[in-house]
């Protein structure tokens, strides 16, 4: 019995983990799906500068338009792109409205300058993505930096800031979408995955297994209970006393 218990609790607690990986699955997919179905926004009618990112920020398809600062462009160390090491190229693009940070893509290695960004007034299409915490380390030169940290380039870049960073997924000369101006080189970063809720109907069959399980534990526990006491001998009938 005790060989058959562990089977069915393991298949309950496996199953469990099971559903609950396609919850987590799921509820991605769904989030994924809910914030692409937004139809494409103007970077100032989401939000504005110094503003909280919020989660229904995350990779949201917005455009922007404003001119580069080229001579403040920063190089993100130590990132990856699949199997590729390298840096990420961030520039501050200042618009009527405040100055964004726009991650124009990946490079390989460690750079020791970014790529030039397009000139003049530039349109840029993308998605919503928070700042990053600061990182420890050594001082590394500039133009490079550990983090995409907001808050410590608020006095150093010019104008209000959006507290958000714009993944560009084009680049385009003027105030219209049109042919990408990213240069060679320049491979452009997908939006990160989001931190999803739970498919709640897939994490309810993943407690119904874990219940399925303690139920099994239960009920081998009662019946080794009723064995023990059917097994204990009856107790003889105590003699009437004597008058």
């Amino acid at each position: 019995m005790v060989a058959a218990l562990a089977v069915v609790v393991t298949a309950c607690v496996l199953l469990g983990l099971w559903q609950l990986g396609v919850a987590r699955d799921s509820g991605r997919q769904e989030a994924v799906a809910a914030a692409s179905s937004l139809p494409r926004a103007r970077l100032q009618q989401v939000t504005g500068p110094h503003a909280d990112f919020r989660a229904e920020f995350s990779n949201r398809r917005v455009s922007v338009t404003g001119t580069y600062a080229a001579e403040r462009s920063l190089v993100v160390v130590d990132r990856r792109l699949g199997d590729r090491e390298g840096a990420w190229v961030v520039t501050p693009l200042e618009t009527a409205g405040g100055t964004v940070a726009v991650l124009r893509g990946f490079v390989p290695g460690t750079p020791a300058s970014a790529p030039e960004p397009p000139t003049g007034l530039v349109t840029v299409t993308g998605t919503l993505g928070p700042a990053e915490s600061p990182r420890d380390g050594t001082d590394l030169p500039a133009p490079q930096v550990r983090s995409i940290d907001l808050a410590s380039l608020v006095n150093e870049w010019p104008g209000d800031l959006y507290n958000v960073v714009v993944l560009a997924s084009a680049e385009t000369e003027g105030a219209a979408p049109g042919a990408d101006l990213a240069p060679a080189g320049l491979t452009r970063v997908p939006p990160p995955e989001l931190a999803a809720p739970l498919n709640l109907r897939n994490a309810a069959y993943a407690v119904q297994w874990w219940v399925f399980g303690i139920f099994a534990i239960w009920m081998c526990w009662k019946m080794f209970r009723a064995e023990q006491q059917a097994g204990q001998p009856l107790a003889a009938p105590r003699e009437s006393a004597e008058p």
